[in-house]
């Protein structure tokens, strides 16, 4: 073979090795626009992508409660079953506060609340006014407010009457006009399924900004002896 062969063909292989590199650019170029398009801005990294456009976590804290299935008053929330079973978990209230995050605050107007138990997933509807007829959630108070804050933002009525026929209480959020939990602040809520949960089974609770999947806020386990208000674990 001449000199002038392989040259050629030399030349060759190192024009095919910058079309193999150029290719292999436009590539990790379309890749990565792709996945900053399925995960949020750029700016809100690995992070952004699981806790979705907010960019905040939401996590449960302090203790949490537990009501047995009988329509009554549970920590001044008028709760009312669509079956009532004084063996079963009914109700359970919990605060929840932001883990991480770095701009604006979560919605929960917006939030996608699930409860997993033995009857299977549900979505749990937003409810504003008592009584809060399951299913459903609400707010019933909040802690930290940060400022500026609406003046009429606190704790319910210490002794809340029965709903009378035509006449409903708002929950907190109504009162305050605001429900975006911001760093630092503190929603306490009360939730509660469909269904009642029996002695022995789980419920998992889980709150989800919009966009975004998260893992449970709770993965609560039912005692065998379920009594009118039990406390139900911790963080």
């Amino acid at each position: 073979m001449t000199q002038k062969s392989r040259a050629n063909e030399n030349g060759l292989t190192i024009l095919e090795l910058i079309v193999i590199i150029i290719i292999l650019v436009v590539i990790g170029h379309v890749a990565i626009v792709t996945l900053a398009q399925s995960f949020g801005s750029p700016s809100e990294g690995m992070v952004g992508a699981f806790a979705g456009e907010s960019g905040y976590s939401v996590r449960h804290i302090g203790s949490i409660t537990g009501f047995s299935a009988v329509n009554g008053n549970h920590s001044d929330v008028m709760v009312q079953y669509l079956k009532q079973d004084a063996a079963n978990l009914g109700a359970v209230q919990m605060t929840v506060s932001l883990l991480i995050g770095d701009m604006g605050g979560v919605d929960f107007d917006k939030v996608n609340l699930y409860v997993v138990n033995s009857d299977g997933a549900e979505t749990i509807p937003r409810k504003t006014v008592q009584p809060l007829i399951c299913p459903g959630w609400m707010i019933t108070n909040r802690f930290n407010v940060p400022q500026p804050a609406p003046l009429t933002a606190g704790k319910l009525p210490g002794n809340i009457p029965a709903a009378k026929k035509g006449g409903n209480r708002s929950a907190v959020s109504s009162l305050s006009g605001a429900d975006i939990l911001y760093p630092g602040e503190v929603f306490e809520l009360m939730i509660c399924p469909t269904n009642t949960t029996p002695p022995y089974q789980q419920i998992t609770i889980s709150v989800n900004p919009p966009g975004s999947t998260q893992p449970p806020v709770a993965v609560i386990s039912v005692p065998p002896d379920v009594q009118p208000v039990m406390t139900l674990g911790s963080e």
